[in-house]
């Protein structure tokens, strides 16, 4: 076998260099998002410490029982994402709730990485950047860093390197990458079958054994899919179903303190597609992302299971297009719609020219990379529109927030290996070393949390004033708390009977 020589190394340097730098800087600009999010005690949800928590548990060894959801709660009941646990030696290593703010961030830059490359061989290097920045900025992505970890983040590199395989027509790759994703999230199954019929539909001129496997991997999916919300889901929800059906048997994400909700009328596709007007905006700015030429690409029918899911389901935030990590899994989906398109018109299959007319042919050739980097250009063009609703248009300050000492302290009382109840500010904080519950998750346990952590300023209180000590004696009868630390609106009571 040949080594490489200076020669290759040089040729392979020359075409990933742009590619990686801005990898690099949408890495870094998201790392620094995080960290001021972290810095300034920003906590959009509750979600990250449940994460931290699951994963906390898998680099010991342990099933990922998440007691902020309820005690005992086993977190592959919720949402099946058994690929997490690959994070569970990251996480031995560094023990914080912050490791899986980096670990998103350089997930997402990650994907950039296929896709600015991709564009480079099409555009050139001024095409890398315009492509590889409007996507490595996308809405969708920005609202995924901003709404702090959630386990979609892993889907985004591996739909960006298997977007790119469709359309560099390697097959067997696009499968492979793709395939991991059924272990991101269950509904990604469908996306998988979808995928597979894409797969079909383009070689449908080829060999009848291509159309044949690609049809396969399909059903792979579908099978995937129904056998995770028909078995595994429910064989570990506490309710014995899955979570987040559609009829609406498990509100509350299958919680033990969730009561379970009438069976909803499932709306017309009409409604589904219009009602609330929100949901219009965000499919503009999909297609927009996609340069709209996108919706011709097969590749671009990826988004439907996931449109479907979101805008047939009840909750508001999942018809956004500005905020939280719903939108993540689109936005490579469309940016390789758009250069699926987009490639075809650059390098067309050979012999459709006719070699007596070089003059036109050369024409039609200008003609479509024109055509091509005016489509390239809709996703920026959108992009800069909506900006000033975007996360990173109001970057939060990295200076430190001023209570971040008071926050320490009350950290510190709460020793190593204790369990303790919190609301939103420190939850994801308590987490290393300590069984943490959620203050809306404890009724009813015979014996409580030892330690109660309360701030006056959550937004899980709704401006009430609360005093950690007698909030607790109150939620827990029969047992009473003395306050142990008070700074900042931060209280910390210790139980003492």
């Amino acid at each position: 076998m040949r080594l490489p020589d200076r020669s290759d190394v040089a040729r392979v340097a020359s075409a990933w260099w742009l590619p990686a730098a801005l990898a690099c800087t949408v890495g870094i600009l998201y790392i620094c998002f995080s960290l001021a999010q972290w810095r300034t005690l920003s906590d959009p949800s509750w979600d990250l410490a449940i994460f931290a928590e699951a994963v906390q548990a898998y680099s010991r060894f342990e099933a990922p029982i998440v007691p902020i959801k309820a005690p005992g709660y086993n977190l592959l009941g919720d949402h099946f994402h058994p690929i997490l646990a690959l994070l569970g030696p990251i996480y031995r290593f560094f023990p914080s709730a912050i490791t899986l703010l980096v670990i998103q961030d350089l997930l997402i830059a990650a994907s950039v990485l296929p896709i600015a490359r991709l564009a480079q061989r099409l555009f050139g290097r001024g095409g890398a950047v315009l492509v590889g920045l409007t996507y490595g900025l996308g809405w969708g992505l920005q609202g995924a860093v901003s709404a702090q970890f959630h386990e979609v983040c892993v889907a985004v590199p591996l739909l960006a390197v298997a977007g790119v395989a469709f359309v560099e027509r390697r097959w067997g790759a696009c499968m492979a990458w793709l395939a991991p994703v059924i272990l991101v999230k269950e509904d990604l199954g469908l996306t998988v079958f979808v995928a597979g019929l894409a797969l079909a539909w383009r070689r449908r001129g080829e060999d009848r054994s291509g159309m044949l496997v690609s049809l396969a991997y399909a059903l792979f999916g579908i099978v995937a899919f129904v056998l995770t919300v028909k078995v595994l889901l429910p064989a570990v929800n506490p309710a014995g179903t899955w979570a987040y059906s559609l009829d609406g048997s498990a509100t509350g994400a299958g919680t033990t303190m969730a009561s379970k909700a009438a069976v909803r009328q499932i709306p017309s596709v009409w409604e589904i597609l219009t009602t609330p007007p929100v949901k219009i905006k965000t499919l503009l700015i999909l297609v927009a992302g996609a340069g709209f030429v996108g919706l011709r690409s097969p590749w671009f029918a990826l988004v439907l299971p996931t449109l479907a899911w979101r805008f047939a389901g009840s909750v508001n935030a999942y018809y956004q297009w500005n905020s939280w990590h719903y939108n993540a899994v689109l936005v490579p989906i469309a940016a390789c719609a758009l250069l699926d398109v987009v490639s075809r018109w650059i390098q067309p299959e050979r012999g459709g020219a006719d070699p007596e007319e070089p003059a036109r042919a050369s024409f039609d050739e200008k003609y479509r990379r024109v055509a091509a980097w005016a489509v390239a250009c809709v996703p920026a063009v959108s992009l800069a529109l909506t900006a000033s609703f975007l996360p990173l248009w109001k970057l939060p300050t990295l200076a430190e927030s001023p209570r971040m000492a008071a926050a320490q302290g009350a950290l510190d009382v709460v020793p190593a290996g204790a369990r303790v109840e919190s609301d939103t500010t420190l939850l994801a904080r308590l987490v290393p070393g300590r069984d943490v519950y959620w203050v809306g998750t404890t009724a009813g346990m015979d014996t409580p949390p030892e330690y109660v952590v309360v701030d006056r300023q959550s937004y899980a209180w709704g401006g009430a004033e609360v005093d950690a000590e007698s909030w607790a004696s109150a939620a827990h009868p029969g047992h009473t708390y003395e306050t142990i630390y008070s700074a900042q609106g931060f209280r910390v009571a210790r139980r003492t009977s």
